[in-house]
């Protein structure tokens, strides 16, 4: 049965992506990745959640096999929050994560705000309140 770094080492070779371009989208270091793909390094649910939606698989078939599970969720990163993130230098998992606490945050608004879009967010200001939760 495969391990949970051979099912990432699978998956990334089926995308074409090298370890470098893996570990930089999932904003971890190519030495940690290595070292996981080969069973060497043990890797936290954050990081592993970090990897799957980067590989566009389920967490649930990364850790335990099966027949792929691919997310097929295509996320829109907003404009905006792309430019921030590139400025701030966050990696992609920590912009996935902003997109996703402003998301829930409207969510919780009354209906009349949620028809705001995620392009007039001010992501600096946004980041700087929440970025202790990162």
């Amino acid at each position: 049965m495969a391990s949970t770094g051979q099912r990432i080492r699978d998956r990334r070779q089926e995308l074409g992506w090298t370890q470098d371009t893996l570990a930089q989208k999932a904003g971890i270091s190519k030495g940690f990745l290595s070292d996981l793909e080969n069973g060497k390094r043990n890797v936290s649910a954050d990081t592993l959640l970090g990897i799957a939606r980067v590989l566009d698989l389920s967490l649930d078939y990364l850790m335990k096999g099966g027949e792929p599970e691919t997310t097929s969720k295509e996320v829109q990163i907003p404009a905006s929050l792309a430019e921030f993130a590139t400025e701030a230098g966050l990696s992609f998992n920590q912009a996935l994560t902003l997109l996703d606490m402003q998301r829930q945050i409207i969510a919780h608004r009354s209906s009349t705000k949620r028809g705001q879009t995620l392009e007039g967010v001010d992501w600096r200001k946004f980041y700087e309140s929440v970025k202790g939760f990162l």
